[in-house]
């Protein structure tokens, strides 16, 4: 479930209240998305359709449209790990207002 979405120049990025993915960019130009796993590990997928990403932040669980839907895309994983502590923060205040 979408904690919450910023919208700007093209891109969308959210926050979610998942099991294990804290966040995703997609960028509309591009066709790439990013999904921020709570680990911290990041994964870049590629030509991901608008309407595909749709469907993915849409869901009630971004965990199973991953698999239905995103992982047919090619995809590379970060090298580096993401800083998820101030993701995790901020999805933790979105949760206390809920």
């Amino acid at each position: 479930m979408v904690l919450l979405k910023h919208e700007e120049n093209g891109s969308i990025e959210c926050l979610y209240d998942s099991t294990n993915i804290l966040g995703s960019k997609y960028v509309v130009s591009e066709r790439k998305l990013a999904i921020i796993f709570d680990s911290g590990r990041q994964y870049i997928y590629e030509g991901v359709k608008l309407e595909d990403y749709i469907k993915f932040e849409g869901d009630v669980s971004q965990g199973k449209m991953l698999h239905r839907v995103i992982k047919k895309y090619s995809y590379s994983q970060a090298k580096q790990l993401v800083d998820v502590q101030p993701l995790v923060e901020q999805i933790e205040e979105i949760r206390k207002t809920l």
